[in-house]
């Protein structure tokens, strides 16, 4: 059995995703990613590490799924 006969399950069918109307591309993810991450990271004068890059995006996606209280007080939240 070939590689395509064994993953043929795990391969995208971009002409039947199309025709049910389904996006292709990554287009959506990626201004989503901008919108709530890169802006804040791209002000004037600023830079990051990859470290604090990576908890800004976490923190900010704890505050846009409202978990702050389950984040910073665990107890009160369970």
């Amino acid at each position: 059995m070939g590689y395509l006969e064994k993953h043929d399950s795990e391969i995208i069918n971009y002409k039947r995703r199309t025709q049910a109307g389904k996006t292709i591309g990554s287009g959506r993810v990626e201004k989503g990613v901008d919108l709530t991450i890169g802006r804040r990271q791209k002000n004037k004068g600023m830079s990051w590490s990859h470290l604090g890059s990576r908890a800004l995006s976490l923190l900010r996606v704890v505050e846009l799924y409202g978990q702050w209280q389950q984040l910073w007080f665990p107890a009160q939240a369970a």
